[in-house]
């Protein structure tokens, strides 16, 4: 989601609790670009295969004529905002019918889809999130090397 819906979000879910309920919500925290970058364009090339499967299946699914070979993956991002992105990018112009769409897409090289957003949390962004709703932060646990955290929220009284 972004921010301005995961704000809403957290409203909505607040205004449906009662006074003093809990609530648990676990969290990937921001880290540095050297650790999550790799996750993404790892080394046997899970993501890469995991992104472009997406073409494999409209090509099923939807009767395209996607040619996989002539897409690549690729992966950014930013430590600043916590988001991290996936796409799947042309390696050359071409053309794609998706036949159950009467549809024909023109790529041009370079051009890229954007598949995925990941995104990394810190207690400045949760606290922006919950701002407009009656949770406050109870508890936060961490696992040893702070990548992720489970934080228990409480439903305060209005």
């Amino acid at each position: 989601m972004e921010d301005a819906q995961a704000e809403l979000f957290m409203q909505a879910l607040s205004d449906a609790l009662a006074v003093n309920d809990k609530l648990l919500m676990g969290l990937d925290l921001i880290k540095s670009e050297t650790i999550v970058l790799p996750a993404y364009n790892d080394a046997a090339g899970i993501t890469k295969a995991f992104n472009l499967n997406l073409l494999s299946r409209i090509n099923k699914e939807l009767l395209a004529n996607f040619n996989i070979d002539t897409f690549d993956h690729k992966a950014c991002y930013s430590e600043d905002t916590g988001i991290a992105r996936s796409y799947i990018v042309s390696k050359a112009d071409q053309t794609v019918r998706i036949g159950h769409l009467d549809k024909v897409f023109h790529f041009k090289k370079g051009e890229a889809i954007n598949v995925e957003i990941s995104r990394k949390y810190n207690d400045a962004i949760v606290n922006t999130l919950i701002g407009d709703s009656d949770f406050e932060i109870v508890e936060k646990l961490t696992d040893s090397k702070n990548y992720f955290a489970n934080y228990i929220f409480n439903k305060s009284a209005v």
